[in-house]
């Protein structure tokens, strides 16, 4: 009795403290960081994600991703890449699952817990590693985009063992192989490379027709014509995907992972804490064979959805020295890569609230008896206690808010020398919808020019190669 009222004190305390430790999270504070980054201004965006990072340990993490694109939009390649390299590092040597933590979310929700990014996000942060890489000194973005392909294989090969289809959650994010090839062609030798890469971007990416052409060149052996050098512009166009609260309804498949956990649970429970006893032809069983906590009856539990924010942009429009050189054409949808995901996961999601509500509902029932509540008064005050206490659950909204819908590019070959590059937004219905930026870039012969844009709106910002390949 003693050990169990331990335990209920804990969770209690548990409750309480991620809760008050919640009242200090800001999450319009959050949403005005990303709506400051929308609209141009990354000085009153790195200043509120600043704060959240100082106020909030839960949302550190969070904080510092959006941080980084902040200061890739700024030029600050350098210092986005730094950030992203120790976020890497981070997220790839932290335990998944900690037990304070896990039983810190039975008793609150799964805000407890520590932030891991979804699997898109593992692997758009080195990709987003490339990008600044391609924007700096080039040096480390070819082995930035093998991380992205590696770790997209990785997932899979973990979902697949989750029992998931790990080949259609995760397949490869076409924007890794792509830069691959790239940079493969700009060897001038590694052409065969190239094509390989080419031609898993067009599997995957069928809709991206540059890749046809992709294959054809390097498949000829030419990375450009003699005099000629190449510029890349690579976009990241419209406000990304973000996490908000909605209600699920329970599902069989949730109810039936949450089953399942639940008598994983009771079984480990009872292998390490019940006495044996000998049988009569010498094998032992277990004296006390407890019993599986019974699922409650849930109609529907908060999760989190993916929600795409309204963007005016839709692509780029460039000309080059006042030439139109083309638009810029998706290669990687990352909204899209969101939404599956998050859809492939729900049951599990939904699973982890029920199996929550079953150790609130039993640690309820605990405290009922230990009081000595019986009969109706013990039943209205079980009932009354346990809705308030699963109540207070909100679903986990933590997400890398300022990656990008999609992410665009386009290949224009050009003469070496000097030109200007007019960068104009352009809506769904190709309509100009600003006045766009100008910039010089200087292109050598048979190299690679590197142009990023950050364009979640109209309000865009470029970031040219500082360091030529």
């Amino acid at each position: 009795m003693a050990q169990r009222c331990r335990f209920i004190n804990l969770l209690l305390s548990l409750t309480l403290f991620a809760h008050l430790a919640g009242c200090a999270r800001s999450v319009a504070t959050i949403g005005t960081a990303h709506r400051a980054f929308a609209t141009g201004d990354l000085d009153a965006a790195s200043l509120a994600l600043k704060e959240i990072a100082n106020e909030s340990p839960q949302m550190k993490d969070t904080a510092s991703l959006d941080m980084a694109i902040v200061e890739l939009a700024a030029g600050k390649t350098s210092a986005a890449e730094r950030r992203l390299r120790a976020l890497r590092d981070h997220f790839d040597t932290v335990p998944k699952i900690k037990p304070i933590h896990e039983l810190a979310s039975v008793a609150t929700d799964e805000n407890a817990r520590p932030f891991y990014p979804a699997g898109y996000e593992e692997v758009m942060l080195r990709t987003m590693l490339a990008f600044c890489s391609l924007a700096g000194d080039q040096v480390d973005a070819e082995s930035y985009t093998l991380q992205a392909i590696t770790r997209q294989t990785e997932l899979a090969r973990q979902a697949d063992q989750q029992g998931l289809n790990g080949t259609n959650l995760y397949q490869p994010i076409a924007i890794a192989p792509y830069l691959r090839g790239v940079l493969r062609e700009a060897t001038h030798h590694d052409y065969d490379d190239a094509s390989r890469y080419y031609q898993l971007v067009s599997s995957v990416r069928p809709e991206f027709s540059a890749a046809a052409n992709d294959i054809i060149r390097s498949q000829n052996g030419t990375h450009s014509q003699h005099g000629n050098g190449v510029l890349y512009v690579i976009s990241c166009v419209g406000r990304g995907p973000v996490l908000r609260e909605t209600v699920a309804p329970t599902t069989t498949a949730a109810l039936a992972i949450a089953s399942s956990v639940l008598n994983t649970a009771t079984n480990q429970k009872s292998k390490e804490s019940s006495p044996s006893t000998s049988q009569a032809d010498g094998t032992t069983a277990d004296a006390i064979d407890e019993e599986v906590p019974a699922l409650p009856n849930i109609a529907s539990v908060k999760v989190p959805e993916v929600f795409i924010p309204a963007s005016p942009i839709a692509r780029l429009g460039i000309t080059v020295n006042g030439k139109i050189a083309g638009t810029t054409e998706t290669v990687t949808d990352i909204g899209e890569l969101a939404i599956r995901q998050n859809t492939a996961e729900m049951p599990w999601t939904i699973a982890r609230a029920i199996v929550r509500r079953v150790a609130k509902e039993t640690a309820v029932a605990s405290i009922t008896d230990a009081i000595g509540l019986e009969g109706t008064a013990g039943s209205m005050f079980h009932f009354a206690t346990a809705s308030a206490w699963s109540g207070l659950e909100k679903a986990d909204l933590r997400c890398w808010g300022l990656l990008p819908r999609e992410i665009q590019v386009l290949r224009t070959e050009l003469p070496a020398g000097d030109h200007e590059v007019h960068v104009l937004p352009l809506n769904s219905a190709s309509d100009t919808i600003s006045s766009g930026k100008r910039v010089t870039v200087s292109i050598n012969n048979g190299r690679n020019h590197y142009l990023i844009v950050m364009a979640p709106t109209e309000r865009m910002h470029l970031i040219q190669q500082t360091t030529k390949n």
